[in-house]
């Protein structure tokens, strides 16, 4: 008798046993076969919220200190600094920033279950309710099945070449790598479509459900951004076109858009599917809720290198807890955000400068930046020429910190106010955002850039450049001008290291950052306290020293290869392009 929940520990318990085989038919408490299980439209509904909680578990979860969505993909761009504390820390997901793994890589067989997983448990819903669907609600829980399984193509397709097209539920035969990729989008833009008409809309820019369940405009997404991967530009514009005119959604102004990465965000009108993070008691506490359905200690990774910095790290207005440094800004792309933005609103919700990370209270904020007297009673504020000489702050690792900067990135930092104190200072509660209306607002222009039209194109793009409050607003637009809005737009939001593959460019990135290493100093610290704070950096080639040479290889490094495991217990599976040499 097949059943739909979990009981291997009970399973083998009993084959352990010796009884009579008549006991064994005894139904499991609290379980249901698919017998009389989907049936009516409270299974539906069951069946779709078990699906939802696979997603953000598989997708959305994490393998103790990093997150195989958020870190292996990030990682992998040519803008992020895989930092720590120094060039052993992390190795066995830092060896993406370096182009270093092969198929044996545990965190490329981890990521490749996650996808597969989350597939299944939406081919779930949809091989048992399929054509028996005779009701809104059962339609609606296919469909939302369909949609989260197209995402997972998507995603599996950007990550992997000629990964497997799973569309039913797979019993005893073995999956096959699809056809093309394009095989694969085109499939993601037909669920998208036949699903549209049994989803509801976003019920106006307040509705925070309508950010974390499937709905007609989450569907708009994937199928626009899958057509536009497959390159099929006329599609991706029809799809996305009536997603960037709702009603629904709207950009967040721009004085809230460091919103949009911290719990204040959340469910915002700019979001429009994310995973919704919460506390869970009833899944055994700390361990079972927040730690298993939040970036538990994946804060840590992000945060800024807690030794290195004066008091740990922490910062009582933009830093919850002291951290590992992991995920630092490429300064070469730094320098060239903050020549496009200024003092834009965005560019200060991506990174700061030496002068705003060691002396503004308000984008910053150090302990001691409250004068004390002798009682510890606050009696002020220290004043600038205080603050630049203070021993209470800056980087007091003298032999520099490892790939970073004369920049501070705060994006993905963990703020208090995202903080679960039910677990402790380093889970994010923050919801995972998979989809924004600004990177739907790109991918539109992208496609009417492609399709010919670049004064609608430009509408979209200027729209992102004032909400960002950036000097530079173009007067006219061509695929560059798209490249680098995207960037600015959308560092460290799992975009870059797809993008610059299909914009054919990934060599040539790659080439200008492999083994340029920067190593960060604060010069109040290594001038033994004799220079104001103020951040500097010199460049290292830590590999090339050590007689190792790293690159991108074409036709090979633009995809993970499929892991080694899946193809010893599967022969009808294969290694493709540069991988299967």
């Amino acid at each position: 008798m097949k059943k739909i929940l979990f009981y291997a520990a009970a399973l083998s318990s009993l084959m352990l046993a010796s009884c009579d085989e008549d006991r064994l038919e005894i139904e499991q408490k609290a379980t249901s076969s698919t017998g009389n299980f989907y049936k009516t439209d409270a299974d539906a509904e069951s069946a779709a919220t078990a699906m939802y909680a696979t997603y953000i578990g598989e997708i959305g979860g994490n393998e103790g200190i990093w997150s195989a969505y958020l870190t292996l993909i990030n990682y992998s761009a040519d803008d992020i600094f895989a930092a720590g504390g120094d060039i052993n820390d992390h190795a066995d997901f830092r060896i993406f920033n370096e182009f270093r793994y092969d198929a044996t890589s545990g965190c490329i067989g981890t990521l490749y279950n996650h996808i597969y997983k989350a597939i299944y448990s939406a081919n779930l819903i949809i091989h048992y309710f399929g054509d028996n669907a005779d009701t809104p609600a059962k339609k609606k829980a296919v469909a939302e099945a369909r949609v989260m399984r197209a995402w997972a193509h998507m995603f599996a397709a950007q990550v992997f070449y000629q990964p497997p097209l799973v569309d039913h539920l797979i019993t005893n035969e073995k999956p096959t790598n699809a056809e093309s990729q394009k095989a694969i989008f085109d499939f993601c833009v037909k669920e998208c479509e036949a699903a549209m008409a049994d989803l509801p809309e976003r019920q106006g820019q307040g509705d925070k459900e309508g950010t974390w369940r499937v709905t007609k405009g989450f569907a708009q997404f994937v199928a626009g951004k899958s057509a536009l991967f497959a390159g099929d530009n006329a599609k991706a514009v029809s799809m996305l076109k009536p997603l960037v005119e709702s009603s629904n959604y709207a950009l967040v102004p721009g004085e809230r858009f460091r919103d949009l990465f911290h719990v204040e965000g959340d469910g915002c009108e700019e979001k429009i599917f994310e995973f919704n993070y919460t506390t869970n008691t009833a899944l055994g506490g700390v361990w079972g809720g927040s730690i298993q359905r939040g970036r538990w200690m994946v804060a840590n990774v992000f945060n800024w290198r807690g030794d290195d910095i004066a008091g740990g790290g922490t910062n009582p207005r933009i830093c919850s807890t002291g951290g590992w440094g992991g995920g630092s800004i490429n300064q070469d792309f730094a320098h060239k955000m903050l020549e496009n933005d200024g003092d834009s609103y965005r560019r200060k919700a991506t990174f700061l400068t030496s002068d705003e990370f060691f002396y503004d209270e308000d984008l910053c904020g150090w302990k001691s930046d409250d004068k004390k007297d002798a009682d510890g009673n606050v009696i002020g504020k220290l004043t600038r020429a205080e603050k630049e000489m203070d021993p209470n702050r800056g980087i007091t690792k003298t032999a520099g910190s490892f790939s970073r900067s004369d920049v501070m990135e705060v994006k993905m930092m963990m703020h208090p106010k995202d903080a679960d104190l039910s677990v402790g200072d380093n889970c994010n509660n923050t919801n995972l955002c998979l989809a924004r209306l600004g990177e739907a607002y790109l991918l539109y222009a992208e496609a009417c850039i492609a399709s010919g039209n670049n004064a609608e194109a430009l509408k979209y793009i200027n729209a992102i450049q004032n909400r960002a409050g950036s000097k530079t607003v173009s007067t006219s637009v061509d695929l560059k001008v798209l490249q680098d809005e995207k960037q600015y737009e959308m560092w460290f939001e799992g975009c870059r290291y797809f993008d610059i593959v299909r914009w054919g460019i990934a060599k040539q990135c790659y080439d200008a950052v492999l083994d340029n290493i920067p190593l960060q100093f604060d010069e109040y610290w290594t001038s033994g306290q004799t220079k104001p704070h103020k951040l500097t950096y010199t460049i290292h080639h830590p590999f090339a020293n050590a007689g190792i040479t790293l690159k991108f290889e074409e036709g090979k490094n633009e995809y993970f290869p499929i892991p080694q495991g899946v193809l010893e217990v599967n022969d009808q599976m294969h290694q493709v392009r540069g991988w299967a040499k």
